[in-house]
């Protein structure tokens, strides 16, 4: 931790907000915490990146906590899903029947619709810590006072008040834990955040960090690698290795011939004999 600094925040959800799993379809659960994917895309659009910029993921490791965990609640809604064409004449009687049995009408006969359950967060209080090198704290603290593009948290429509709490130097601790830390312990809840997507050819995979999430002023045993600040004991995710420096593969341009110039036409007084 030499040479790091932790800049706190404390985030308000006026409303409402939501940190589904993003590996699920009709059941979208929410995680208890914001995970450090939806922490780095706050501090993503403070600072102005493109929304699939990753570059500077690796100059900060997050710690969460839960000051209060608001009341969940969950929304039920329908969802039309285009259907494919019926393939094969299993397919087509399938079809068939459901549309005899009133679940495809005539005009509606390639839609299906299908049920979408949200869990959602009403106004929960989180406390942030960002480990960082000082100079990335004060980017941080500038942009998240002027944010250059809206901030949200979860979904577009999750607005957040964010309070800036400054910067501290962790200390290690055995402390009960009052925040999320790595591994499994008992009288926490447990969750498997999603920390960063890696892209390997055309292929994607999801790295996740496990942890056991206190409830809001129900302490737990600590983890071997605690930190204390911020009034908090949690633990930091670990490390994330930069981004490899771009190759470029793009082909060299092929060197252009010059075009023969055409011959001169001929000047005012001068005869062309056409040879």
């Amino acid at each position: 931790m030499d040479g790091l600094t932790c800049l706190g925040l404390r985030l308000h959800v006026p409303f409402w907000c939501s940190f589904r799993d993003p590996l699920t379809s009709n059941l979208h659960r929410t995680f208890p915490v914001p995970p450090p994917t939806t922490l780095y895309g706050l501090c993503a659009a403070a600072l102005g990146l493109a929304q699939d910029d990753v570059s500077r993921r690796h100059e900060m490791r997050f710690a969460l906590a839960v000051e209060d965990g608001g009341e969940l609640v969950e929304t039920y809604s329908t969802w039309k899903k285009a259907a494919e064409a019926p393939k094969g004449e299993a397919e087509k009687q399938a079809r068939e029947a459901m549309r005899g049995r009133g679940l495809l009408t005539p005009d509606e006969a390639m839609w299906i619709s299908t049920p979408l359950i949200r869990q959602k967060l009403i106004q929960p209080r989180f406390v942030i810590g960002i480990l960082c090198a000082p100079l990335v704290s004060s980017e941080l603290q500038a942009a998240l006072s002027r944010p250059f593009h809206p901030l949200y948290l979860g979904e577009s429509d999750d607005g957040v008040d964010i309070e800036i709490l400054g910067e501290e130097t962790p200390q290690p601790s055995k402390d009960a834990a009052t925040g999320a830390v790595e591994g499994v312990q008992a009288g926490g809840m447990l969750a498997n955040l999603p920390r960063q997507f890696r892209q390997a050819g055309s292929k994607w995979s999801l790295e996740r960090w496990l942890v056991t999430v206190p409830r809001a002023g129900q302490p737990i045993t600590a983890g071997d690698d605690s930190w204390a600040c911020h009034g908090q004991v949690w633990s930091f995710e670990p490390p994330i290795e930069p981004p490899a420096p771009a190759t470029d593969k793009a082909p060299k341009p092929r060197p252009r011939t010059p075009k023969p110039e055409p011959d001169a036409a001929p000047s005012e007084g001068q005869i062309s004999l056409g040879l």
